[in-house]
Order: structure tokens, then sequence, then C-alpha cells
């Protein structure tokens, strides 16, 4: 294997069509031979649990449940990651896969970009307007702002936004 790559591309992957469309993107317009993939899933915890006093002692058993369900997620997240490899390596493109546990996915993914000495970052986004963006938020729009390197953003097709 090479030690050094041309250019490192970072896509983020989360099962969505919208990745799915990224990579396409990459594969249709960007790619180079030399380049390295590197595809990046963030799983975010899940905290969901009613509120309960600072003195309250949690049980083993929701404990476990946390983890339980933890471990299904990260599972999910490698399926994804050896199912997006196996599209590219069927594409003969050069490709590593990794999993972040994250509770905030665009930081996540703009610390992700630094720790992998990504050149750019290509991602789908949903299509959302600016109201609900604005409040809503969107991990797109974050990596855009705060990563230093150039950023495609793929947007849906016309099509799909209605």
């Amino acid at each position: 294997t090479q030690s050094t790559w041309d250019r490192n591309i970072m896509i983020p992957i989360d099962g969505s069509e919208h990745c799915g469309r990224a990579f396409q993107f990459y594969l249709t317009n960007l790619r180079k031979d030399d380049d390295l993939v590197v595809f990046i899933h963030v799983v975010e915890p899940n905290y969901s649990v009613p509120p309960m006093g600072v003195g309250y002692v949690v049980p083993p058993m929701v404990s476990n449940d946390f983890s339980r369900a933890m471990e299904e997620d990260i599972e999910r997240g490698k399926r994804l990651g050896q199912q997006y490899m196996h599209e590219a390596k069927a594409a003969k493109v050069h490709c590593k896969a990794f999993i972040h546990v994250d509770s905030k996915p665009g930081i996540a993914l703009v610390n992700s970009a630094q720790d992998h000495k990504a050149d750019i970052i290509i991602m789908g986004n949903r299509g959302i307007g600016a109201f609900k963006r604005t409040f809503l938020g969107s991990v797109s729009d974050h990596v855009l702002h705060h990563a230093h390197i150039p950023i495609v953003v793929v947007p849906p097709k016309l099509e799909q936004l209605s």
C-alpha cells in the first residue's frame, strides 16, 4: 500500500442517499488515480433518558441498554463503512473508513478532516431551506463554515426537492 497520496478526499457517510450522491459526484467529476478516499461515519451517543434527581443511582439494566444501543450503532456504522469501501474498491478507488463517536457531528467532521489531513471534503445535503437550517442547524452548514479546506456540497437534484 502507498503511504502518501496525491489527495486525501473525505466523504462523510450516514446511510442516506445524500452521502451516496456525494460519492457518485466524486467518482464522476473529481476522481484521480492517486486519491485516497476517507469515509467518516459519526455515531451520535443516544442519551435520551427521563429526568432524574442527582442522587439517583442508574440501575445496571439502564446502563446495559445504553451500552447495547451504542454497540449496535457502532456495528451499523462498521457495516456502512464496509459497504462504501466495497463500492470504492469495485471502482478501483483507494479508501479507508473510520467511525467517530461524538454528540456533535459537525464538530466531529471538522476535527476528522484535520486528523486525517483531508485536502477536500465532499458531502451531500438534504436541500432544506434557509428557514429550517436557521432553527435546526445543519451538519453541512457547520462544516462549510468551520473547516479550513475546500468543500463540495452536492445538492439533491431539482426533482428530489419537490
